[in-house]
């Protein structure tokens, strides 16, 4: 503190004259950059001093090394002190009523970037003074000179600046300082002028973009859908945009109004137009809101405008229904085709996923063959009058003891029971045939007129008896190789069977490889055990 009345009592004032009711700010004469710490003091009437950044004035405030007055009133008349470091700096300051100054200028101008303006000192038609100084010119806080060579539209004359042309950079408190005279005593008379630049307005109302009037949308009933209203509104310097949609229901004469307004508009600031958005949502579209007007209106304050929009229902593409019908089709004719295709091959998948899927269920089931074969055998007369029969009875025996293994056996590696082959004469031969049965899995009845009038048709009841008792270990195949009918005299079991039991029809003759008869031996082989074929083996 003794250093500041020590640095009060010798240091050379500045003195400022200044007006009430204006925003001034004052620099620290020693400060040599912006960023120095500066503390105010003011002295007060006691001859005490008091940091202006603790005091209550409201009016005064501290900015890097200015001291601010916002604004300057009579109370603030004084002595202020700054101090950086160890060094002071005394500046007297003196407040005058702006009622001393009738033709005081405005502290605030309005420009837009049309055309040129002019910036006058206010305080320098106060003619207080007989005699002034020229006026020099600083704008913003940093005091920085108008005159650049970046702004060649800018000049000083007769003490007001001229803007030839005016920028949106033009903007910010312009302050002019002229030294007069005072009781023989050097005053520095200070004003702050605010200037504010803006773009011109455009005098247009507002620009609905979309949808355009008349618009009609295509809405499906009972579903939802949005309405979005899109404006372009011009450049305003106090922007109140008003933003509505409107629904009139004709039916009712009944009306819905949403309105809106500056939030719906993302930037406000665009000097090239602002654009909005104005959204409303239908949960569930109806027979009401397609006899309605729905109108978007957006007001400003040059003017308003408006476009109404109908809704109407929606129509299936043509094409699209087309192409969906044709693809629809086309999936049915594939899935048909497929399914045609896996109904003619399915014994032949069946016998693919049996070979590399299903096991061997011949393995460890206690039985010597794959299947019995039951046929018809040859008379022991022959003589050309019985030729057609005995040819008949050959074509029987042929087709069991020759065709059935040397394909079953020879090709896919079946072990058949053939009766004069495998059993030995001699035996009991109802017996045998009993016995050998029980210990095949299948058995094989070739049917021809000659089995079924013969005396071996009591194989096949004996294989369906032996198939009842064992309980499904022993399956009946039917083989028709000649076409018969069925007598009376038949067991009615054996009746049944025919009729039940699967029956595969042989329709070639006995030297065919045609691809009928592939055919036959695949149904065959459908209806014999699971047996994995040899590695050479072949389907």
């Amino acid at each position: 503190m003794s250093e500041l009345l020590d640095s009060f009592s010798r240091e050379t004032s500045y003195q400022y004259q200044v007006f009430a009711e204006e925003n001034v700010f004052f620099r620290c004469p020693i400060v040599s950059s912006p960023n120095e710490k500066v503390q105010w003091f003011l002295h007060k009437s006691d001859g005490s001093f008091e940091k202006t950044s603790t005091g209550k004035d409201l009016q005064i405030s501290e900015y890097r090394s200015l001291l601010w007055f916002s604004p300057a009133k009579g109370r603030h008349s004084g002595v202020y002190m700054c101090q950086v470091n160890n060094v002071f700096s005394k500046l007297l300051i003196h407040v005058q009523s702006k009622e001393d100054c009738v033709q005081y200028g405005p502290n605030l101008l309005y420009f837009t970037t049309d055309t040129s303006w002019s910036i006058s000192c206010p305080s320098l038609g106060c003619k207080l003074w007989t005699t002034t100084s020229d006026v020099t010119w600083y704008k913003s806080e940093n005091f920085s000179t108008v005159i650049k060579p970046s702004r060649p539209s800018l000049s000083i004359i007769n003490n007001v600046i001229q803007l030839n042309y005016t920028y949106i950079q033009d903007a910010g408190n312009y302050t002019c300082d002229f030294d007069v005279s005072i009781n023989s005593s050097k005053w520095t008379v200070r004003a702050t002028t605010e200037v504010l630049v803006d773009v011109p307005e455009r005098q247009q109302p507002p620009e609905i973009l979309g949808p355009s009037n008349g618009t009609e949308l295509k809405v499906e009933l009972g579903k939802p859908f949005n309405l979005t209203c899109r404006l372009r509104f011009w450049y305003q310097r106090f922007f109140n945009p008003v933003i509505k949609w409107i629904i009139q229901y004709p039916a009712s004469d009944h009306e819905v109004t949403y309105s809106g307004g500056q939030e719906l508009c993302p930037d406000t600031k665009n000097y090239n137009g602002t654009e909005c958005f104005y959204t409303i949502t239908l949960n569930e579209v109806t027979e009401n809101d397609l006899q309605a007007k729905f109108y978007c209106y957006a007001q400003s304050s040059i003017g308003n405008v408006t476009s109404l929009v109908v809704l109407s229902m929606k129509e299936i593409d043509i094409v699209f229904r087309t192409y969906i019908l044709c693809a629809s089709v086309l999936l049915l004719i594939i899935m048909l085709l497929g399914s045609g295709m896996v109904y003619f091959y399915r014994i032949e998948i069946v016998l693919l996923y049996r070979n590399f899927v299903t096991k061997d269920e011949t393995i460890a089931d206690g039985k010597d063959f794959d299947a019995f074969i039951s046929y018809a055998s040859m008379s022991a007369e022959f003589n050309m009058e019985t030729f057609e029969s005995y040819s008949d009875e050959y074509d029987d025996v042929k087709f069991a003891t020759q065709m059935l293994p040397g394909v079953l056996e020879k090709k896919y590696n079946y072990k058949l029971c053939i009766r004069d082959r495998d059993i030995l004469p001699g035996g009991a031969y109802v017996e045998d045939i009993a016995t050998f049965m029980k210990r095949s899995r299948r058995a094989i009845v070739i049917l021809s007129e000659k089995y079924i009038t013969g005396p071996h048709v009591f194989e096949l009841q004996a294989a369906i008896t032996c198939s009842l008792e064992e309980q499904e270990s022993l399956r009946v195949i039917l083989i028709k190789l000649k076409p018969f009918k069925e007598t009376e005299c038949l067991p009615s079991i054996v009746k049944k069977a025919l009729k039940a039991l699967p029956m595969v029809v042989w329709k070639e003759d006995l030297v065919s490889k045609s691809s009928h008869a592939m055919k036959f031996w695949n149904k065959i082989r459908y209806y014999m055990p699971v047996k994995r074929l040899q590695k050479n083996d072949k389907l």
